[in-house]
């Protein structure tokens, strides 16, 4: 046990993209604890609008929807960029190009600063190349997540169903519009996880040990990776089989 958390210390940092009402904010949380790691969700708003110089709701406008760590990452990302003054900002309010660069800087000091859980905000897509990142994935039916939000939010089902439809087309909007990639495609996660029947810990088990796997290819050349890698050819040739 103790050789599984060295090796998954040797990674940098979780992204927990969710479907609204899927767990994926309480599975990030509790993997953030597990592993003794800093959680950064909400905080990100913030940190964006004073890196711009600009209201917090403004900021929010832009997003998804400190103290302590939150404060010393800010400061720390006066090393890579000074904030952007809003005489430099194009039009009205903050564009969306200014809002991303700020975005990314912010999530990747971050993960420069390691050992970090990242909630949303097209993590994912901003430290896509990262290896020392695992992106995660957190899925559930439909029906399971409007009971979720029932529960936790107070809202009848049809209330629920709006706002799981409202959040979900704001996700994918944003990082479609600012990145140009979709909230969908398989290919930007390492794992995904369907809490349709799994519960939360058991995502947070699976979540720890995707991260120990991918910790043991951390310094593995590229020509090792990949499902071919450690193959041997068929025996004889295999039309259907791949």
């Amino acid at each position: 046990m103790a050789d599984d958390l060295s090796r998954m210390n040797e990674m940098r940092g979780i992204t927990v993209t969710r479907e609204y009402g899927s767990g994926g904010g309480e599975i990030a949380r509790m993997v953030a604890d597990h592993l003794g790691w800093k959680l950064l969700d909400a905080q990100i708003i913030q940190l964006v609008a004073q890196k711009l110089d600009i209201s917090r709701a403004a900021a929010q406008s832009h997003d998804e929807q400190v103290e302590g760590f939150a404060q010393r990452l800010f400061e720390a990302t006066q090393y890579f960029m000074p904030p952007v003054a809003l005489s430099e900002v194009i039009g009205p309010s903050v564009n969306d190009l200014a809002y991303s660069h700020a975005l990314g800087q912010v999530l990747r000091t971050a993960v420069d600063m390691g050992h970090i859980v990242i909630v949303g905000r097209a993590s994912q897509a901003v430290l896509a190349t990262d290896r020392s990142v695992l992106h995660v994935c957190i899925v559930a039916p439909l029906p399971q997540r409007i009971i979720y939000v029932m529960r936790r939010e107070g809202l009848d089902a049809k209330a629920a169903g709006e706002r799981i439809r409202l959040k979900e087309h704001q996700r994918q909007q944003n990082i479609k519009e600012q990145y140009g990639r979709d909230n969908n495609d398989a290919h930007l996660y390492d794992i995904t996880i369907n809490t349709g029947i799994l519960d939360l810990h058991a995502a947070v088990e699976l979540v720890m040990l995707a991260l120990s796997k991918k910790a043991q290819k951390l310094m593995a050349p590229a020509d090792q990776l990949g499902p071919a890698w450690g193959l041997k050819p068929y025996p004889s040739p295999h039309d259907e089989i791949h």
